[in-house]
């Protein structure tokens, strides 16, 4: 916890993909438009493994960066006991907290006697010196970010005393790889009736599992379209079974009749601990990509090859402004030697539901 017009770029047909996958185009015009059917599911993984709720909303500064969920299976519903809401929102503003860089506000969490124990087993002791450990985690860790907290057990010793253990998700800088670790916290009934941490003790941290790296893109799930008056795009985003990729189909159908299909493929790069993806288009065009965070925007460095043969690069920027909208731009444009520069920002909304067929 211390923590529409077109201008092509790869193929004739390939009138609208850059719009979704970086780099088949340059787009300009028109929003995307509203159409089909589309329950945006999140990242396939149960419910407060948290991952699911908070990739959605990456991190911003000076804003809260994640959120507090309970550790449960499946789908199943969970209402907060009320004898447990002090504990969750003392959770809650420790996370919001940490995303400001307030470590007065932490601070006040803690009892005046606190002790915290760091993942190495170092001691803290006293509220004074938790807000100094954190002002320096702050000042020297600018980009430390907590993801969210699962709450996995609440449980009242007595009147005065409870305890609280869970896990903390979380990264070291933006584009860092996720790590979890469990806590356990001991909360105390302060003089003034408030609950307050008295003891805090995190344990050795661990890199989150493929899957829970590759959530940070769940905001990519769905189906989406969109269309001008010279073409239309349909691409839909999933999971694959194993959970180990995240499949982005696209098809692009011209007004003249014209048909373009492709693939993308992103995955989780253990080795040099990155998102990357591949492209394909069914003319012969590939792209080879890498998923880079900056706040709350998203980079995909892109570079291959057209269905022409020449070499094509540029970096897409996704700006995620909440679960319904997205933003996307290209620059550094580069086919063969030929730089185009930069596109236009075009925006992505989801697929809403299809009108229902009224019975005759």
């Amino acid at each position: 916890m211390k923590l529409p017009k077109y201008t092509m770029l790869i193929s004739p047909v390939c009138l609208a993909v850059g719009v979704y996958l970086g780099l088949s185009l340059v787009a300009t015009g028109e929003s995307p438009t509203k159409k089909g059917n589309n329950p945006r599911p999140s990242a396939e993984v149960p419910r407060g493994e948290l991952l699911s709720v908070a990739a959605a909303r990456p991190a911003k500064p000076q804003e809260s960066s994640g959120t507090v969920s309970q550790k449960v299976g499946g789908d199943k519903p969970f209402v907060i006991p009320a004898a447990e809401k002090p504990f969750w929102d003392s959770a809650q503003a420790y996370v919001d907290a940490y995303a400001k860089r307030d470590a007065n506000a932490i601070g006040e969490l803690f009892t005046e006697d606190a002790e915290f124990y760091d993942e190495f087993g170092e001691q803290t002791e006293g509220r004074g010196a938790i807000v100094a450990m954190f002002q320096d985690v702050f000042d020297t860790d600018a980009q430390a970010m907590i993801e969210g907290i699962v709450i996995e057990r609440v449980k009242h010793i007595s009147d005065d005393v409870v305890i609280e253990s869970g896990e903390v998700v979380a990264s070291d800088y933006d584009d860092g790889p996720l790590y979890r670790n469990k806590y356990v916290a001991i909360h105390k009934k302060d003089k003034d009736g408030t609950w307050r941490i008295n003891t805090l003790k995190d344990l050795p941290r661990e890199e989150a599992s493929r899957q829970e790296q590759l959530a940070q893109l769940s905001w990519l799930i769905g189906e989406w379209v969109n269309e001008d008056r010279d073409s239309v795009v349909h691409t839909d985003c999933e999971f694959s079974e194993d959970g180990n990729f995240l499949l982005r189909r696209f098809t692009v159908e011209t007004y003249d009749g014209r048909t373009l299909d492709g693939l993308q493929r992103i995955g989780w790069d253990g080795d040099q601990k990155k998102l990357r993806s591949w492209t394909f288009d069914s003319e012969g065009g590939y792209l080879t990509g890498e998923w880079t965070r900056d706040g709350n925007r998203w980079l995909l460095i892109n570079s291959g090859v057209n269905a022409d043969g020449k070499a094509v690069s540029g970096t897409a920027v996704y700006t995620v402004i909440d679960a319904e909208m997205v933003t996307w731009q290209l620059q550094n444009i580069v086919v063969g030697k030929e730089i185009i520069g930069t596109g236009p920002l075009v925006t992505m909304v989801p697929r809403p539901p299809e009108p229902k067929s009224t019975a005759k």
